[in-house]
């Protein structure tokens, strides 16, 4: 009876241990823009966004250049350039398990900011777009070929999101205007345990300077910001919130005690068994 009742006591209060934890959480907000009101017209939102800035082109880029004439052993040759890189970033975004590098082609800017290429030699195209490159290198192959078709691309746009997300890594990015909701998307979204009114965003220019700032995603002025769209090599952190720390906290705690409470058991029951 005795051990029924201890029983049934030992429930009772786990149920209401139970019960405390779950009255006591909070209601995350997980919306973006909390501060756009419902009669809010989508014509005042995106009036607030800035203009785009291309990126440019630095050292350590791989821009894919491709070029095309009417002479198909020409083309062969002039495109001979665009080498396999490995590029640090994966190319699946939905399996965080078993990630692969991507595997990416171009030309490699060296440090002084040149590329070399066939025929044309030599080409400075640090600080310039890839508009701008595309046109300087149809002005050179023109001399030696008639209309000639050029494309230039990044293969290198690569962003890294880090923190509370659901899958942080590096991504690749097939447009140059990515903003920074593409990379979150990528990243599977921030989780309901990180900060969306704190968004860090780390970028570097050409000398190495780093520029830290911090966005608020709740807030509609996160769309007013130069930092809306993303540079090559930005690194997003997404900051966990006060509950998801202290739950952390918590469970350290908990397990602790756990195995101070086991430890002190086995010390009872090695002083019973000598005795």
């Amino acid at each position: 009876m005795f051990q029924t009742a201890s029983r049934n006591y030992a429930f009772f209060l786990a149920l209401l241990f139970i019960l405390a934890n779950l009255t006591s959480c909070k209601v995350q907000r997980t919306a973006y823009f909390q501060d756009v009101p419902d009669s809010a017209t989508t014509k005042k939102i995106l009036q607030t966004i800035p203009p785009v800035q291309s990126a440019v082109v630095r050292p350590d880029d791989v821009l894919n250049i491709t070029i095309q004439t009417l002479d198909p052993n020409a083309n062969s040759i002039l495109n001979q350039g665009n080498l396999p890189v490995n590029s640090g970033a994966v190319t699946n975004s939905n399996n965080s398990n078993s990630s692969t590098q991507a595997i990416i082609s171009g030309y490699l800017v060296n440090k002084d900011g040149y590329v070399h290429l066939p025929y044309v030699g030599d080409l400075l195209v640090k600080g310039l777009s890839t508009d701008q490159v595309k046109e300087l290198v149809a002005q050179k192959i023109s001399v030696y070929f008639k209309d000639p078709v050029v494309n230039v691309r990044f293969t290198n746009f690569k962003i890294t999101v880090l923190g509370e997300v659901r899958n942080p890594s590096t991504f690749l990015f097939p447009n140059e205007n990515p903003t920074i909701f593409d990379a979150l998307g990528l990243a599977g979204d921030i989780t309901i345990s990180g900060r969306r009114d704190n968004v860090m965003l780390i970028r570097s220019d050409d000398e190495g300077k780093r520029d830290v700032v911090r966005l608020n995603l709740d807030s509609t002025t996160a769309l007013t910001s130069p930092y809306f769209y993303l540079k090559p090599n930005d690194v997003l952190y997404v900051e966990p919130t006060e509950d998801r720390v202290a739950s952390e906290s918590a469970y350290r705690t908990k397990d602790i005690a756990v195995i101070a409470a086991a430890l002190s058991l086995m010390v009872v029951i090695v002083a019973r068994i000598i005795q």
